[in-house]
């Protein structure tokens, strides 16, 4: 929508979302850059020890 000339506020309009979270799709370069900081804490989990063989699999 944005290619074909649409403002970021039009588009959240017609969505009905925020024209930020219009801002915030539309910079992402991949779906991983939607994620910011969601996961980044280094929080323990019953599953550490198994990541090596997890990230293998």
């Amino acid at each position: 929508m944005l290619e074909a000339g649409h403002s970021r506020r039009a588009i959240g309009r017609q969505l009905h979302m925020t024209h930020r979270t219009v801002k915030s799709l539309a910079d992402a370069a991949r779906p991983e850059d939607l994620f910011r900081d969601q996961w980044q804490y280094n929080r323990t989990s019953a599953l550490d020890e198994y990541k090596p063989y997890l990230d293998e699999r």
